[in-house]
């Protein structure tokens, strides 16, 4: 009965090697195989998804540093659009005031009668003597008061002059935040969608990755009937990504400033990502970097740009500890990360996502910060 039973499994489920050794060659094999390639599939998707969210949202970031920096400038030239309306509305008082003191002057002068003109305060004279002195002090007032009321009028047009350039420039300001919020719309527009594509992605990644656990119970309960029957099986699976990420986090917690440092940053899984962010309550990817080197005594950049330049360019295998950066652009490297091991990284990936390992992805450079 036994070799009845025998015989029919090896028939249905396992062939014989080269090395004489029985390896898996069942159905089940070649389901989990294709679902393994489906989930990788998905998987990169995913990946070159969320890279694309990264390069937008370093845009967004960048362009509301701008909007705040432009709101800034414009507030500003209101400000001293309303100063420089104030220095002309006194230069307009001031030269009523002129005018009026003006007509004072003469009206005193002529203290029999309210006429401002000129000739006749000289007319009025009583005799040469008092023409010539009239006549002389007419002069001088009149080129006082010109002199006075010109000078005002020139701080006037000085003062227009400026308000006219003041307005123009928060036009110009106007116009390009005005812009800028167009182009934050289109930025959070296209990464809208992208996480609509990244939400069916993953739904596919998790289904794929459910039907590999499933087809692996149900091979490992295969291989156990057979190993009961004392039948040498060879069985040649790659993992998936949960169990690689287990190994990774086993490693991380051994010895080594790498690993060290690798455990470091994992204790900041779930963080939420943060643009700017330097502090465990937020990080951006340079952020989260710089705060896990900085807890070891090891001083680096703020910037993806600046931490790319440290260290020592990495020749052959990653180790755990090294930077790998991502994105590249005209400034350099728009994203970074710490490579963990066995092909995982820790990074603080994008808005609306929390520090995570991630499977390793194709990347522009990798640093070595510690030997």
């Amino acid at each position: 009965m036994h070799r009845k039973f025998l015989t029919s499994l090896v028939a249905l489920s396992i062939m014989v090697s080269c090395s004489g050794n029985i390896v898996f060659a069942s159905p089940l094999q070649d389901q989990y195989n294709k679902s393994l390639q489906q989930y990788q599939n998905a998987l990169k998707s995913v990946q070159d998804m969320e890279s694309q969210i990264t390069a937008l949202d370093n845009q967004i970031g960048e362009l509301n540093e701008s909007i705040k920096n432009t709101d800034e400038k414009i507030n500003e030239s209101k400000a001293n659009i309303e100063i420089t309306q104030k220095k002309i509305d006194k230069a307009k008082e001031n030269i009523t005031n002129e005018q009026q003191l003006y007509g004072d002057r003469l009206r005193a002068m002529y203290v029999n009668g309210t006429t401002t003109q000129y000739i006749e305060v000289i007319l009025n004279s009583k005799n040469f003597s008092d023409f010539v002195s009239r006549l002389d002090a007419v002069k001088d007032i009149i080129k006082y008061d010109k002199g006075v009321i010109n000078n005002f009028k020139a701080q006037q047009q000085e003062v227009e002059g400026q308000q006219k350039i003041l307005v123009d420039q928060n036009n110009k300001l106007i116009v390009l935040q005005n812009d800028n919020h167009k182009k934050m719309d289109d930025l959070n527009n296209k990464k809208n969608t992208q996480n609509t594509l990244i939400a069916a992605a993953k739904a596919e990644e998790a289904k794929h990755s459910n039907e590999m656990q499933q087809i692996q119970k149900a091979i490992d309960d295969e291989k156990k009937k057979i190993q009961a029957l004392n039948v040498s099986t060879d069985l040649q699976l790659k993992p998936i990504a949960k169990n690689v990420q287990n190994s990774s986090n086993n490693k991380a917690l051994q010895s080594g400033d790498g690993l060290a440092i690798v455990k470091y940053a994992e204790s900041f899984e779930g963080t939420p990502y943060l643009w700017g962010g330097t502090q465990p309550g937020g990080f951006d990817c340079s952020g989260l970097v710089q705060y896990v080197y900085g807890h070891f005594g090891i001083k680096l950049p703020r910037t993806t740009y600046e931490q790319v330049n440290e260290g020592q360019t990495v020749v052959g295998d990653l180790q755990p500890g090294d930077l790998i950066f991502f994105e590249p652009s005209d400034k350099g490297p728009d994203h970074v990360g710490i490579y963990a091991g066995d092909g995982y990284f820790i990074e603080a990936p994008h808005t609306g996502a929390n520090v995570r390992l991630s499977p390793i992805r194709p990347y522009c450079a990798a640093r070595r910060i510690i030997n």
